[in-house]
């Protein structure tokens, strides 16, 4: 018998038969989803980053106490690393969470032996003293610091007594290993979104410990996916599934989510791997994405002309397989004033401007005439919305732009010194296109293109007159949008207006009073729109091209961890 296994064993080598699979097949089982990525990426701090391209990363492998539901519309905040949703006092002060057992930190070089450890109330508390702290300079403290009671007693504390977390946070307290409370100085209409978001995900200190400095390159969380492979130099950033994460199951449908059913109940994620593959230049994406090298397309403007053929899915795309998903999110374009420096701390000057723009032309210009003009700050899928709105100063009239202008001071722009427009380089046409309209009342204006961060260190800076923009919100709630307007950490239509503060203070505050908040949304709509921060430009759904192998995509923009819930065939 033995004799007989060596001769078909030696045949089966002279002939070349396997009789195992090689390392290469067992790869090619992987399921790989493969992404764009518009920018190279420099840190993943949680508690550091602004920008979406890094977030979009770090959201893999980080997780918070709250996320958003894969497919539910409206937008709809769900437990994740809480048991469920707060218990909440009458008065709106006290938020109790109860946390899941048996969450784990990725294994990492960190923990003692390589192995993640469990997850305790005393980390989340770690966590948001971590915004507090000067050194860490995240941006979120002063989104945090006015409804977190104690926040800013720690920070100061803590500029005394630099790294010593052991210095209480009154608003912030682990009362066991798994409850978790917050006390706030106020309601707030946007505390259960920021548990939500990226900032406030769960770190463990020995990670932050461990790396130093170099942290920013070694996230450790309790995601789905562990970072594989990041440098800030590299053109690709992989994920692998993270092997012991936990039960989480895909959310059961309804029969309207027919085509999520087979999905339904099943452990997450479906994927093995996400790659990420840097293309900063947008004809290298689409070109990418028709190889089928890229599985899902964000549709920029650039983009239009090829996908949408007389306002219709152009049927090429769609024969070859090709899905085109759509979604509301709160997402504006506009161009802010500095409203802060001269002359365009003169409102008649900016409604002169906005006066001047001929909207209509921009969108059948840029946009395939898609869209719809914007006259109101509040996305029409948000609370407070009012199709009856009308923004008076969104209305093209070059007679009375020059009216405005005049009563400005600055009658047939004499008087006027040249303005200055920044924008991204490949947005330049845009740019020309505001130059010429400005030139028909007199307005004389100097384009200056920049790459992205070039004009990220202008808008930091304050060093601009105008700037163009888009601005994503950041949760499915109309208090975000204000909050953008009065939050000099974000973007350019910055209100610094008492009357408009004090009433965003007394509308937010008002959880209990829908109507009322209603009522309140719509006083800070009008007040913005006679202050006129930004003109805004034409909206469009954000769209997104998903390629044939993709199973179960729904875009979930408020959730940045969404890609757990997507598979390929």
């Amino acid at each position: 018998m033995r004799r007989n296994t060596i001769i078909l064993i030696s045949l089966a080598l002279i002939l070349g038969i396997k009789f195992w699979p090689k390392r290469a097949s067992q790869n090619d089982k992987e399921k790989v989803l493969h992404l764009a990525m518009e920018r190279r990426i420099q840190g993943l701090d949680p508690a550091a980053t602004i920008n979406i391209c890094e977030v979009r990363v770090l959201a893999k492998a980080y997780e918070g106490l709250l996320e958003y539901h894969y497919w539910k519309r409206p937008f709809e905040l769900t437990p994740n690393l809480a048991v469920a949703m707060p218990v909440v006092s009458e008065d709106g002060l006290t938020y109790t969470f109860t946390l899941k057992p048996g969450v784990y930190f990725q294994d990492n070089a960190c923990f003692p032996n390589g192995k993640g450890r469990e997850v305790t109330a005393k980390d989340f508390v770690y966590s948001l003293k971590r915004i507090a702290d000067p050194a860490v300079q995240s941006p979120y403290f002063s989104e945090l610091e006015p409804i977190i009671k104690g926040m800013d007693a720690f920070r100061t504390q803590l500029q005394q007594h630099k790294g010593d977390y052991g210095i209480p946070m009154e608003g912030v307290q682990a009362l066991d290993n798994y409850t978790l409370q917050f006390t706030l100085t106020k309601p707030s209409t946007l505390f259960l979104h920021f548990l939500a978001q990226h900032f406030t995900s769960v770190v463990p200190q020995e990670a932050v410990a461990y790396y130093g400095a170099d942290f920013v390159s070694h996230p450790v969380g309790t995601g789905p996916f562990t970072l594989e492979q990041f440098s800030p130099q590299d053109n690709k950033i992989i994920l692998t599934k993270n092997k012991h994460f936990r039960n989480k199951f895909f959310p059961a449908v309804t029969a309207e989510e027919s085509d999520l059913a087979e999905a339904s109940g099943k452990q997450l994620p479906f994927v093995d791997t996400i790659i990420y593959h840097t293309l900063p230049e947008e004809q290298p994406r689409w070109l990418q994405f028709k190889e089928k090298k890229i599985d899902c397309l964000d549709v920029v403007d650039e983009y239009l002309p090829s996908v949408f053929k007389h306002k219709q899915f152009n049927p090429a795309l769609h024969q070859a397989g090709i899905k085109l998903l759509a979604t509301n999110r709160g997402f504006i374009g506009y161009i802010g004033f500095n409203c802060c420096q001269k002359p365009l701390d003169n409102i008649k000057l900016r409604q002169a401007i906005s006066l001047a723009f001929d909207r209509a032309a921009f969108k059948k210009t840029f946009r395939e005439d898609l869209g719809e003009i914007v006259h109101s700050f509040i996305p029409d899928s948000f609370v407070g919305y009012s199709e009856t709105f009308t923004n008076p100063y969104a209305i093209y009239d070059i007679e009375k732009a020059k009216q405005y202008l005049a009563e400005a001071g600055y009658p047939g722009g004499q008087g006027l010194p040249i303005l200055t427009i920044s924008g991204l380089e490949h947005k330049k046409a845009q740019l020309d296109f505001f130059d010429q309209y400005m030139r028909k009342i007199g307005i004389k204006v100097e384009v200056q293109p920049y790459i992205f961060s070039e004009l990220k260190e202008k808008l930091h800076k304050g060093n601009y007159m105008l700037i163009a923009l888009h601005e994503y919100f950041d949760y499915p709630d109309t208090a975000a949008v204000f909050n953008i307007l009065r939050n000099p950490y974000r973007g350019a239509m910055i209100i610094r207006d008492q009357k408009f503060n004090q009433l965003y203070d007394e509308t937010t505050q008002k959880i209990a009073d829908p109507a009322a908040q209603v009522s309140g949304y719509a006083q800070l709509n009008a007040l913005a729109t006679e202050l006129t921060p930004a003109l805004l430009f034409p909206s469009l759904p954000e769209y997104v091209l998903v390629n044939k192998r993709v199973k179960y995509y729904r875009p979930c923009p408020y959730n940045f961890g969404m890609e757990q819930y997507v598979d390929v065939a």
